[in-house]
């Protein structure tokens, strides 16, 4: 009698799972023999150095990823529903709130930088634009090249003759709808990704690297010669040659990285600065290692799915010339995770954004060790 109670739910379990299993999965990810993350020792090992860095919260998550500083002090950054909002840093613990400048786009806001003085460069999910400060007049530079539209903009910087070189991190998924792009991108791990260049004579963006994985920051070279991108799910940064006798050659100048590096920046002082999301998952290399797994678990619901220790954001300071690390600044208490984007701002202070923390990071290096930050 027992038995015949157990034969019905066993057997509707036992459909289910052979249901669930045969159902298509929604990604189709390949093998990686991710190499053993490399210990945090040395110039990489665990500090409370960003303990000290400044927190202004601006918003719900998805606001500010990108944030640009103008020399007078003003912090610019980008909200989830499209908009430019100024804050004055240290007046916001007075309780003054961020002030709106302007609608871009319908599409969150990714990555800022300077054109000039008073003209913003905007990355928009799937949108280039610019912002004069001004006049607020908004302008669409592009939304695709001449053979494709973009997929996922992410970061952007600009040359000195006024060319946007911009990351198109993947053109596999609607990244503007709620199905988490991004997440299937990282179990896939797919080269999906591009690198453009925005002409300001033509008018027009230039496809200038494919077969990308998930390039996310990008930052133009001290000497101009060359682009250093992230790789965010490969853990490494790729350069990108621009200008001189190398043009369009690609070379790794880091590799296996302790995290995952997200935005960058150059400080004018030989380094490459780095924002790191968070450090290395075990679960994600076993992932990788092995995509059917990958493929099965992914069909689980969100709150069934395995997950890792919460993240753990940090930023790495980088030889420009070599590609060594020089050092690290780590956050013992995970309020700066996910970090999406580092900014060197004047004096060298960093401004860092967050992909899911709705705050804006500032700290100075300098203090770290009591000298007093330039003008």
């Amino acid at each position: 009698m027992i038995l015949r109670y157990l034969a019905i739910p066993c057997g509707l379990g036992l459909t289910f799972l052979i249901l669930w299993l045969m159902w298509p999965s929604p990604i189709d990810p390949i093998r990686w023999d991710e190499p053993a993350a490399p210990a945090l020792s040395g110039p990489t090992a665990p500090d409370d150095d960003l303990a000290a860095a400044t927190l202004y919260p601006v918003g719900d998550p998805g606001t500010a990823r990108s944030v640009a500083v103008s020399t007078d002090g003003m912090v610019y950054f980008g909200s989830v529903d499209g908009d430019i909002m100024r804050l004055r840093a240290g007046i916001a613990e007075n309780g003054i709130q961020p002030e709106h400048l302007a609608h871009i786009t319908d599409e969150p806001i990714y990555g800022l930088a300077w054109i000039d003085e008073s003209t913003l460069a905007i990355a928009a999910a799937s949108s280039l634009h610019s912002l004069n400060l001004t006049t607020l007049e908004v302008r669409t530079l592009s939304s695709g090249s001449t053979s494709q539209s973009f997929g996922h903009l992410t970061n952007l910087a600009v040359a000195e003759d006024g060319t946007i070189y911009f990351t198109d991190s993947s053109t596999r998924w609607d990244h503007a709808s709620r199905r988490p792009g991004y997440y299937y991108d990282m179990l896939e791990n797919r080269p999906n990704g591009l690198v453009y260049a925005w002409d300001p004579q033509s008018r027009e963006a230039i496809q200038i690297r494919d077969r990308l994985y998930y390039p996310n920051g990008i930052a133009i070279a001290s000497d101009g010669q060359s682009l250093f991108v992230s790789e965010s799910f490969r853990y490494m940064i790729q350069r990108i040659w621009i200008a001189g006798p190398r043009r369009g050659e690609i070379e790794v100048f880091a590799k296996n990285l302790p995290g995952m590096p997200t935005g960058l920046s150059v400080d004018g002082k030989g380094n490459v600065i780095v924002a790191m999301a968070t450090r290395r998952s075990r679960l994600l290399a076993t992932a990788h290692r092995n995509p059917g797994l990958t493929q099965v678990l992914i069909k689980l619901p969100q709150w069934l799915r395995p997950t890792d220790s919460r993240p753990r954001g940090f930023v790495l300071r980088i030889n420009e010339s070599d590609g060594q690390i020089r050092d690290a600044f780590h956050d013992p208490d995970s309020a700066l995770n996910y970090l999406s984007s580092v900014t060197v701002g004047p004096g060298g202070v960093l401004w860092l954004g967050s992909a899911f923390g709705g705050i804006i990071g500032r700290f100075d290096p300098a203090e770290l060790d009591d000298e007093p930050a330039q003008p």
